[in-house]
């Protein structure tokens, strides 16, 4: 095998030390430049990912960046840019966008490339049909993407010819926009993620997104300043496509939820609440936190503090807007904060890679970047008005669709990490405590209502999946009875779907084409009931054996012993697992089947 040597080493590192946005942009040209000439595929630790990219623009200077933060995403890219105005016939089938040939696209739009653009003078009811020609033309192209894929939205145009009303007036050229990007974010799958170009655009403001200039000379229509940004928040999109975002926010305490040491200055003296500009700022921080946790960020607490002293503001500050049931996993002690963070990860059944640490101390977060490269570190600034700005910098979180689950999601960590605390202090009978959770399996049919979250939970999951295959929601829906999907409801809350088996009978052999299940619900045995299923479809359709393709990734190494526990084995060179249709069934799961009628 071949090594990296010491300079690919250094140039990934210097990508990885990049604080985004904020890092020089002459030490950005220097690692894109780099990266540009010395692939980094040897480099221990990263993944390879082949990415096209298609536009009607140059997107040489574009594919540079994607490079460096794909790098910075641990991964060892190929990127390939497309041929200027190539976009439409790239989608028309000049360049394959499957498996086959690339793992993932990126595709650039932009209100040069629209077709029905209104005339001046037009009326509101012919430019609401300009807008329905203009997504009917651009969704069936888009869409024939077949792996996951990030989509630069139409951005609004530097010069308004309706002046002030251009966005907000059907007729207008910015009005078509806004209308086209929302119409089309409504017709993409799951497998796509329309990024918001008009939100970067804002960020960087109009003079730092446009060179008229630079377009003029090459096609390349954005500045070089705003390229860094333009391709992490594509590569954010992608991470979130591919199941790689991150779920866990790990927080400090003192002077990062509020100002001062609870522990030196007591309730009292923590400036915190409506009374100062420091305290108020604070105040909003923690309003942006719940947000996150409402949409399902796990929230987890990490400070060197006492354990009571750390949870008084909590329970006992009126200003206190985050509360004890926000935080799935709350360690306080004087512990260094690299053990904390693993004991953290340990808990809520995640890995590193799933964490991003938030704390105001820059010695802190030095030790965190130095023993723990895989935990995303926030660089936060000195000014507490500014932290909620800095997290969602690091476009950690990015969201495809709310759903029910995503909702419930806190709510299921926080029970994890209950119980992994409890058991090794107690002694926890799990065969009791399962029992005692009175769980339901629901059989969830393959609907408008379930297709988003079956979908979605096939993409994201990493740990309990069999392979890498996902699948179109067209897929899902044809394979329809075939696709065995499970909601796990118990006596503390509905955690929604958690667990898909998709499958296809092949004469006398059922064959699962995957296998997830959200790691939310490990020991939970809800492995035993979807096997239980498979066995039953089996049979009602004459197969005598079932047959899991597994492929091993640096994720789901926890499959092997899994599936053998479940009765399954695997052939000589382990990449296919059998058991019969009729075996008898592994250990009890307690749960009640329910079935729709």
């Amino acid at each position: 095998m071949q090594l990296a040597d010491s300079y690919q080493i250094s140039l990934v590192r210097a990508a990885r030390e990049f604080h985004i946005p904020g890092a020089a942009s002459e030490d950005i040209d220097r690692v894109v430049a780099g990266l540009r000439q010395t692939p980094v595929d040897t480099v221990p630790g990263l993944k390879p990912l082949r990415v096209q990219v298609l536009a009607n623009i140059t997107s040489d200077y574009l594919a540079d960046h994607l490079r460096l933060m794909l790098v910075r995403a641990e991964y060892a890219p190929q990127v390939a840019p497309g041929h200027y105005g190539g976009l439409v016939r790239g989608l028309m089938g000049e360049v394959e966008l499957t498996f086959a040939l690339c793992d993932a696209a990126v595709l650039i739009l932009s209100h040069r490339d629209l077709q029905f653009p209104p005339p001046v003078g037009v009326s509101a009811e012919e430019a609401r049909e300009l807008v329905k020609r203009e997504v009917d033309f651009w969704a069936p192209l888009l869409t024939r993407s077949r792996v996951p894929t990030a989509i630069l939205s139409f951005d609004q145009p530097a010069r308004r010819v309706l002046d002030e009303q251009d966005a907000l007036s059907p007729g207008g050229l910015g009005w078509h926009v806004k209308m086209c990007n929302l119409e089309l974010a409504a017709r993409l799958p799951s497998t796509m993620m329309l990024v918001d170009a008009e939100a970067l655009q804002w960020r960087l403001g109009a003079a730092g997104w446009y060179d008229e200039r630079l377009y003029h000379l090459c096609k390349q229509p954005y500045t070089m300043e705003a390229l860094p940004e333009i391709a992490h928040t594509l590569v954010a999109a992608l991470q979130g496509l591919m199941g790689r975002a991150r779920k866990v926010l790990v927080l400090d305490l003192d002077n990062t939820l509020w100002g001062g040491v609870i522990g030196d200055d007591g309730l009292q003296g923590i400036e915190l609440g409506m009374e100062t500009a420091e305290g108020e700022a604070f105040a909003a921080f923690q309003s942006y936190l719940r947000s996150l946790s409402q949409r399902g960020v796990i929230l987890a607490v990490c400070s060197k503090n006492r354990d009571e002293a750390a949870r008084s503001p909590f329970r006992e500050h009126s200003g206190m807007v985050l509360k004890e049931e926000h935080i799935s996993c709350f360690v306080a002690n004087f512990n260094d904060k690299a053990a904390n963070l693993r004991h953290i990860a340990k808990t809520l059944n995640l890995g590193l890679d799933s964490l991003v640490f938030v704390d105001d101390n820059p010695v802190e977060r030095a030790l965190i970047r130095a023993e723990l490269p895989q935990v995303l570190v926030v660089e936060l600034p000195d000014e507490p008005a500014y932290y909620a700005r800095a997290v969602e910098a690091t476009k950690a979180f990015p969201l495809r669709a709310l759903t029910k689950e995503d909702l419930g999601r806190v709510a299921s960590y926080r029970a994890i990490a209950a119980v992994r605390e409890a058991t090794p202090a107690q002694g926890t009978d799990m065969e009791q405590f399962l029992i005692g959770l009175e769980p339901v399996a629901h059989v969830e049919t393959v609907n408008r209502s379930t297709l988003d979250r079956i979908v979605q939970l096939i993409h994201k999951t990493n740990q309990f999946k069999l392979n890498l295959k996902i699948f179109e929601e067209a897929e899902i829906e044809a394979l329809g009875p075939s696709v065995i999907a499970l909601r796990l409801e118990d006596r503390l809350q509905d955690h929604g779907i958690v667990a898909i088996a998709v499958t296809r009978a092949e004469g006398a052999t059922l064959r699962i084409l995957n296998w997830v299940m959200s790691c939310r619900v490990f020991g939970r045995r809800l492995e035993n009931v979807t096997l239980e299923l498979m066995s039953d479809f089996a049979r009602q359709n004459g197969c005598r054996t079932i047959e899991a393709d597994y492929t091993r990734t640096e994720k789901n190494v926890i499959l092997p012993p899994l599936l053998e526990e479940l009765g399954f084995a695997a052939d000589d060179k382990g990449g296919v697992y059998r058991v019969a249709a009729d075996a008898p069934p592994p250990k009890a799961h307690h749960m009640k089947l329910q079935r729709k009628c």
